[in-house]
């Protein structure tokens, strides 16, 4: 089989895995409250901390791809996610549950910023839509099979095994990965790293994030929540100035005067602004 099939093969692996992991762990969070000692609010942090570091790192993730290849990237990703499934499947308590949780959203996020561009990067004419559109199949049946595999590991063998899953098949992409996708050259060789753009811009949309979802278990009152989400909105506005002046930033803020850019953004915003959670 032609080498850039191996690339498809390990682009869909990975992103199933990492979308798999939004919903899956849902079913396991009553046996997570049991056999960990875990509160709701802990439990609810198990699934918040993965989808709030896999948003805050996305973004800085596909700038490093461009600066040191996306297949590097991409298998760091997969190493990183696997070995926090084991960590996290291994965990003793809630709050090393939850730490994983996060390094797993990190590794994701390595994994969905580059999986498009190792497409792209291995296909052309008729053959890219043929990829992206088995891409797009394996995202849609990720999010749909989520709940059902997770409750059937959880009721079947247990919750740790919701994660502990991953460990195999992950180990067995970053092998495809590694063996058959091909290295492809950065597209921005020389180019330094804007660190003040990576840590504002994280750091920044890490409070946002947090203060929304802080709101949403909460109230829009609550102190915490307005905190992180002012200093959220300072970083960013911070971030903007940098990458206005630095020489190489991370993100072109000439984008933003693209109408089909902005459109983009601001349906993908429309669509995916997380809903207020009732209290328990």
């Amino acid at each position: 089989m032609d080498r850039k099939w191996w690339a498809l093969v390990a682009s869909c692996v990975g992103t199933f895995l990492l979308l798999l992991d939004v919903t899956k762990v849902i079913t396991a969070l009553p046996q997570i409250e049991h056999d960990l000692g875990a509160g709701f609010g802990a439990a609810q942090w198990v699934i918040d901390a993965y989808l709030l570091a896999m948003s805050a790192t996305l973004l800085t993730s596909g700038a490093l791809a461009d600066l040191f290849g996306h297949r590097r990237v991409f298998v760091i990703g997969l190493v990183v996610f696997t070995a926090a499934s084991l960590g996290g499947g291994l965990a003793s308590g809630p709050g090393m549950l939850i730490g994983f949780r996060a390094v797993q959203g990190v590794g994701g996020a390595m994994m969905y910023a580059t999986s498009l561009s190792l497409l792209a990067h291995n296909f052309h004419g008729k053959e890219r839509g043929t990829a992206f559109g088995a891409w797009g199949a394996v995202t849609g049946v990720a999010t749909g099979l989520g709940p059902s595999v997770g409750g059937a590991l959880t009721s079947g063998i247990g919750w740790r095994a919701v994660l502990l899953i991953n460990v195999p098949v992950g180990v067995a992409a970053i092998l495809v990965a590694l063996w058959g996708v091909p290295a492809d050259r950065p597209a921005d060789i020389g180019r330094r790293v804007d660190w003040p753009g990576f840590v504002t811009f994280t750091l920044g949309l890490l409070g946002l994030v947090y203060g929304i979802t802080r709101a949403g278990e909460t109230s829009w009152g609550d102190g915490l929540a307005l905190g992180a989400l002012i200093a959220g909105l300072v970083l960013l506005a911070v971030f903007v100035l940098i990458e206005a002046r630095v020489t190489h930033p991370m993100f072109d803020l000439s984008l933003l005067r693209v109408p089909t850019f902005t459109g983009g953004l601001a349906a993908a915003l429309t669509m995916n602004t997380p809903r207020a959670r009732r209290r328990r």
